[in-house]
């Protein structure tokens, strides 16, 4: 007797209690063999939380578990709105393969991330390579993957249509649901089809799953992150949210009763932001860490990876804090053995700069024409603003930005559509009800010293720096 559990395993996890995949039969390809995957196991030792975790002691978790979590909620997604997406698309495969097309984006949306996250594409990806780790993960499941996705034939609500696979560039599509991504971006190209859309209007529709202010990628590491950090939130009604949530011509869909939990998921987004992603310590080991992270990659990885895949998929926060701690044998005042005794500081929390001054500016409503205050006019301006004996004093600013909401939540790519069941049609007031009470914009202005000397000059300097510079916006000094 052939039981359920022999095809489909659980999983423990702290947000969702158990997380299902599918388990191989023999000679078969199922999940495991995904999930096992060198560049997929790589996650596990990237932390998701890229400076966060020297400062909440027991946020340990890593990309690896934030991916298994957004592969489960993609295929709670997909099996919400494939009734919906069916009605609308007509050429919509069945189930089990929009389920897994959904669930295998989710697991591999990260894969292309290097050490120390976000942070790793700002300060050496885009600026040595203009690449980004979106357009990594789109190489890899096409050019890595995609043999090992084309061999699945079964989703956790069971086998795909006779005929169907998975197509490694609908995942890829998915991870950067930009209009046409994968034509345009560096990385694989599409493949050619005599001119017509490579990407079915099917999977089209799906895009805002993993692309905008609310999809299954943030819905999962916001209340992972809270957890994981020992930070309360308020309550986010994932469940609510998914359930209101159905496919119209326009894609991916809000009903009107989803309103409610989606203003209090934007503001929990809002809130970590604030207190955990912009905390004042891990920012302060972020300028330590800029002034000796690019000269370090430099040496590790020389080549784009891209170009080198072997060495990327070396390239992991263990092997670099390994690397780095072998160059404290080299000789004396070399340049090596000076960035290890850095990256030795920074590893023990020896952490450069203080904050020694801080401001918090939100904006209810956008700005008409309104340019963001750079870090070098701030730096500037305080400048202008010390007294003379001071003027060769070191310290730097930070500008941490935050936008709650979609820039434009009714045109574009991020766009939020919202269904009103008494007109039967999509009405953007709704929407625009519910931003009313989440901030367009916000900003910390901050200023970092080496040591605490001078720091009532500095805080003296910066406010008035602030006043100067853009009086306009700041409504609450």
């Amino acid at each position: 007797m052939r039981l359920p559990y022999d095809d489909v395993h659980l999983i423990a996890d702290p947000l969702y209690g158990y997380l299902r995949i599918t388990l191989s039969r023999a000679g078969e390809i199922a999940e495991p063999d995904v999930i096992d995957n060198p560049w997929v196991q790589r996650l596990k030792r990237i932390h998701q939380l890229q400076s966060s975790w020297w400062v909440f002691p027991t946020a340990e978790h890593s990309r690896f578990a934030h991916s298994l979590g957004t592969m489960h909620l993609a295929g709670e997604l997909a099996r919400q709105v494939y009734p919906t997406l069916a009605e609308v698309e007509s050429e919509t495969p069945s189930l089990p393969l929009v389920e897994e097309t959904l669930r295998t984006a989710g697991l591999l949306h990260d894969l292309g991330h290097g050490p120390f996250s976000h942070f790793f594409d700002e300060e050496y990806l885009l600026p040595v390579f203009g690449l980004d780790h979106e357009q990594i993960s789109q190489r890899l499941i096409v050019a890595e993957l995609g043999a090992l996705l084309a061999e699945l034939r079964r989703s956790p609500s069971g086998p795909f249509a006779p005929g169907e696979a998975v197509d490694p560039w609908h995942v890829a599509f998915l991870v950067r649901a930009e209009e046409a991504a994968t034509a345009r971006r560096p990385g694989p190209a599409a493949p050619d089809a005599g001119g017509a859309d490579p990407i079915p209007r099917w999977v089209r529709l799906l895009h805002r799953a993993l692309s905008g202010a609310v999809t299954v990628d943030n819905l999962d590491y916001v209340r992972r992150d809270a957890r994981m950090c020992g930070v309360g939130l308020g309550p986010i009604d994932v469940d609510r949210l998914v359930y209101y949530t159905f496919c119209t011509a326009e894609g991916l869909t809000f009903h009107k009763r989803a309103l409610s939990s989606l203003r209090a998921f934007l503001n929990a987004r809002f809130y970590m932001y604030e207190n955990v992603y912009f905390h004042r310590v891990g920012h302060a080991i972020d300028l330590h860490l800029r002034e000796i992270f690019r000269p370090t990659l430099e040496l590790i990885l020389p080549a784009s990876p891209l170009e080198d895949l072997g060495a990327y998929r070396r390239l992991t926060e263990w092997s670099l804090f390994t690397t780095v701690e072998a160059w404290l044998d080299e000789p004396l005042h070399s340049p090596r053995r000076e960035l290890a005794e850095e990256w030795q500081s920074i590893i023990h929390r020896h952490v450069k700069y203080s904050m020694v001054y801080e401001h918090h500016v939100e904006r209810q409503q956008p700005l008409p024409a309104a340019r963001d205050l750079t870090r070098e006019e701030f730096h500037d301006a305080i400048v202008r603003r010390l007294p003379d004996h001071l003027g060769a004093l070191e310290f730097v600013v930070d500008i941490a930005s935050q936008d709650p909401r979609p820039l434009n939540p009714f045109v574009g790519p991020k766009r939020l559509p919202v269904y009103d069941p008494a007109t039967g049609r999509i009405e953007e007031q709704l929407l625009g009800g519910i931003l009313e009470f989440v901030p367009a914009k916000a900003h910390l202005y901050r200023v970092f010293a080496v040591g605490r000397e001078h720091e009532r000059e500095l805080a003296l300097a910066a406010r008035a720096a602030l006043e100067e510079v853009e009086p306009q916006r700041l409504t609450n000094l």
